[in-house]
């Protein structure tokens, strides 16, 4: 236990925060938000004893060591789970929603805001199923924080008395005229507490959910955005400013990498005799028959109208060579049941990301001199 418990902590207190886990950065920004709860609330307490603040001792101290339980309580059962479990998102809600109920039921009126900090939480999160689970949790608080406080927390005196106007006409001569206490606090609290506060609280669901959204859609236009500014919108394959900016991102590199570039044959002969969209037919058909052959770790790129390359990090000229063949083999499958003609020059090049142009140049010379053998 000791150990998930250490394995939680570093990745709570990591300063890596790109995890690529679904909500496991959203469990630990969580998890970091309890931890400043303890924080803020042991402050408070300590300025509570001192006198600074007014609030009944008793009441802010029990409070205080209750949140601490639980707190203590989330993070235990959190690092047993797992924070990539894919429950320990409820739980983080569950945990949060006690805590300020907790909090809400002694200081009552000074903590109503917080009782809406599961839907806060719960936005960041991509499930829906879980937005209604913490909106239900936030209503139970509201009402839980507005009974237990009137009964057990700091007394709030227009929940004692009912006032509903203003000072003026509640006073004479600065005597308080009020002197009869709310003689029926279950419906009371109901109809003037719990009820408008659970309407602000489906005001806020909605707002905060609206903004989740429009961040949400922001981040994908901006993915898409930065998508197609280096992607190629015909074969989908990256673009030349895609390969300009990799060659800067590898510079310095020491790594060898093997450099494959193709260049389509007779692509002005196709222009001419079948029309442009076969031109563009051709281009997206050779653009296939590489992707076929390439791994994960290959990427490609449409280099020029009609030229491709390829990168092969730590390649050997033995394996470049088995990429090519497999290639040939299939440009000329595809080849037999075309209606243009189809087929591309290859050349290659090894050597050193940090002379990654240089091995371009190479494979670009040996490419054509591919290209004019095939033309004698």
């Amino acid at each position: 236990m000791l150990e998930k418990l250490k394995v939680l902590m570093q990745k709570v207190f990591s300063k890596k925060s790109d995890f690529q886990e679904k909500d496991v950065m959203q469990n630990i920004f969580v998890c970091r938000f309890a931890f400043v709860c303890v924080i803020f609330y042991t402050v408070e307490t300590i300025l509570n004893q001192l006198n600074i603040f007014i609030i009944d001792k008793k009441i802010f101290l029990t409070t205080y060591i209750l949140e601490i339980i639980f707190i203590f309580l989330y993070v235990l059962v959190l690092a047993y789970m797992g924070i990539e479990n894919r429950y320990s998102k409820y739980l983080s809600i569950t945990a949060m929603a006690l805590t300020v109920t907790i909090t809400g039921s002694g200081l009552t009126y000074h903590m109503f805001p917080l009782t809406l900090v599961p839907i806060v939480i719960a936005s960041m999160y991509s499930s829906k199923k879980l937005f209604g689970y913490a909106f239900i949790l936030s209503i139970i608080s509201i009402t839980v924080t507005t009974y237990v406080g009137y009964y057990k927390g700091v007394c709030d005196a227009n929940m004692v008395l009912i006032t509903t106007t203003s000072l003026d006409k509640l006073q004479k001569d600065g005597v308080f005229l009020l002197n009869k206490v709310n003689g029926h606090p279950i419906s009371t609290l109901a109809l003037y507490y719990v009820f408008p506060r659970s309407v602000i609280a489906v005001a806020f669901a909605y707002l905060s959910n609206s903004v989740s959204i429009m961040i949400r859609r922001t981040m994908e236009n901006a993915v898409i955005m930065e998508s197609r500014a280096e992607r190629d919108d015909m074969t989908g394959l990256y673009n030349k400013n895609r390969l300009i900016s990799d060659i800067a991102k590898n510079s310095k590199i020491d790594r060898f990498v093997a450099v494959v570039y193709w260049d389509v044959n007779r692509l002005k002969y196709v222009n001419d005799s079948y029309g442009h969209y076969y031109g563009d037919l051709l281009i997206t058909k050779v653009a296939k028959s590489i992707k076929s052959v390439a791994k994960k770790d290959m990427p490609i790129y449409r280099y020029g109208g009609d030229e491709f390359i390829m990168l092969i990090p730590d390649a050997t000229e033995q394996e470049v060579l088995i990429i090519i063949d497999r290639w040939k083999k299939v440009i000329e499958q595809m080849a037999k049941d075309s209606d243009i003609p189809l087929s591309a020059s290859v050349g290659y090049a090894i050597g050193k990301y940090a002379g990654l142009k240089k091995v371009i140049e190479e494979a670009d010379k040996k490419m054509y001199e591919n290209k004019k053998q095939r033309r004698n």
